[in-house]
């Protein structure tokens, strides 16, 4: 599934830095937020990012708390990812000036 990430050029050249996208450190652990719509991501930052990723949901694993099953009427616009995503699974899709 394709997902977006909007994050600032800065942040991009540190993730390519880094060799993986591993998104926020918040206290002692790390994610990444992942929206299906790209409009959503245009709010996060000028580079807009392409993900090839495969949600997994609650599972117990830990990985995503993607929402398979919103409640009716609503979609799961935003989730976070808590491991690294690899590089050969991005592409830039827009470098909004």
């Amino acid at each position: 599934m394709k997902f977006y990430h909007g994050t600032s050029i800065e942040n991009w050249n540190k993730i390519q830095e880094e060799g993986v996208l591993w998104g926020n450190v918040d206290k002692d652990y790390r994610y990444t937020y992942l929206t299906p719509d790209v409009e959503i991501a245009k709010n996060f930052g000028n580079v807009i990012l392409e993900i090839e990723y495969k949600p997994c949901g609650i599972d117990g694993r830990g990985i995503d708390n993607y929402g398979f099953n919103p409640p009716k009427g609503m979609v799961c616009w935003q989730f976070s990812v808590f491991i690294p995503i690899e590089l050969n699974k991005i592409k830039i899709w827009q470098n909004i000036k």
